[in-house]
């Protein structure tokens, strides 16, 4: 089969890794796939890449005030692709938005015999929709329940947005759960190495308890794990708690940050974006990993791709979960899980993380076997081959 994939994020941010890494597990099953998303560095240009099987087309981009821009272009592109390209089968990713929902709506009407399967992996409707005028929140609103029964199948990354689907009027016969997997694997440093690999040993006493918290974008969830940290040096006070991302906050956020910089005294470490090839390295130097989240319908219907790779590096995951990571963690006791308001159990939930060897020892397995069992790509890309053979028969 030959598999179109329309995906409205940036190469290497949010669901661009869900897709790729699909496409892949898809490519070494014998298929092809051609990936629209856009380009990571802007640009009016368009890029071109060949990996094998897979295809990818970089759109245009700019970034302007802090926003990508040109969706609407990319939405011109992704039509003339959804139109023209010769494939087996349509994939659209967040579909309900409008680069993304214009040329599947084409496709649907202009080329009626090509199998259409629609994604959910994020909440639009009453989730992110929110943060945009409200006829463009209409807009979305409307894809959302009506293009759903125009999708031969529907793939979706939590139960939430399973649900979702059924609420559109799709049966369950058409809906599939399909997770977020690991997108890295396990460094093989030990702590210690990981620590002067990374430079990390030189910002830190000798053997310093440390935890990492990985991810672009926090919300108020940021400080959850801000009091939890606390509460956790009151019995670890030598305990380093570190950033890995780009970490975009508002001014705002910042002005909240200070006060617990000062108190750390240094012990708050802000590393930055580090290159996908040394990420691994970056957990392997960490005692616990952090996972914070908000109690908001937002969070309840994700499936956070880091999650997968705190799985896989091997060091405890501590998290005031909520929606499917709660569950995952909680049914495969692969965690240390938190109330998500109560911050100072999250901070009791370090201190447990950081000194019971046996509970961290059983948490490590578990997480392994979880990963080897159920989150890898080869085993849902076998799912989606399936599922698509499904859209391709007629109704």
């Amino acid at each position: 089969m030959h598999i179109l994939f329309l995906n409205h994020n940036v190469e290497n941010y949010g669901t661009y890794f869900r897709c790729v890494h699909l496409a892949r597990g898809l490519v070494r099953r014998g298929h092809k796939v051609t990936l629209l998303c856009a380009n990571r560095e802007d640009t009016l240009s368009t890029t071109r890449r060949v990996e094998g099987g897979l295809t990818t087309v970089l759109l245009p981009k700019y970034r302007l005030k802090g926003f990508h821009t040109l969706h609407s272009l990319r939405m011109l592109y992704n039509t003339a692709y959804a139109l023209a390209l010769k494939c087996d089968v349509l994939h659209t990713f967040a579909f309900p938005l409008h680069p993304m929902a214009v040329p599947t709506l084409a496709a649907h009407y202009l080329r009626p015999g090509l199998p259409i399967v629609l994604d959910h992996d994020d909440l639009w409707k009453g989730g992110f929709a929110n943060q945009h005028p409200g006829l463009y929140q209409r807009f979305v609103g409307w894809c959302n329940d009506t293009m759903p029964r125009m999708a031969r199948q529907c793939t979706a990354a939590s139960a939430m947005l399973m649900d979702s689907f059924r609420t559109a009027g799709v049966p369950d016969g058409r809906i599939h759960y399909i997770p977020n997997c690991p997108t890295m694997g396990k460094s093989p440093l030990d702590k210690m190495q990981a620590r002067a690999a990374t430079g990390l040993d030189a910002m830190m006493p000798g053997d310093a308890p440390m935890v990492l918290s990985m991810g672009h974008t926090y919300t108020e969830s940021l400080f959850q794990l801000l009091d939890a940290y606390e509460r956790a040096r009151r019995d670890v006070p030598e305990l380093r708690l570190a950033f890995l991302g780009k970490m975009h906050i508002p001014a705002d956020f910042e002005r909240r940050l200070a006060p617990y910089l000062e108190r750390a005294d240094g012990r708050i470490l802000r590393l930055g974006e580090k290159p996908p090839a040394e990420v691994p390295a970056h957990l392997a130097a960490a005692d616990a990993l952090l996972l914070p989240m908000d109690d908001d319908p937002i969070e309840k219907a994700r499936f956070p791709i880091r999650f997968g790779d705190y799985l896989a590096s091997g060091v405890p995951i501590v998290s005031n979960a909520v929606g499917e990571i709660e569950r995952f963690l909680t049914e495969h006791d692969c965690g240390y899980v938190a109330p998500v308001s109560d911050s100072q159990a999250f901070g009791v939930k370090i201190v447990e993380a950081l000194t019971d060897e046996t509970r961290r020892d059983a948490i490590r397995e578990n997480a392994r076997r979880l990963i080897e069992e159920t989150l890898n790509w080869d085993a849902v890309a076998q799912k989606l081959e399936g599922i698509y053979e499904l859209a391709r028969k007629k109704k």
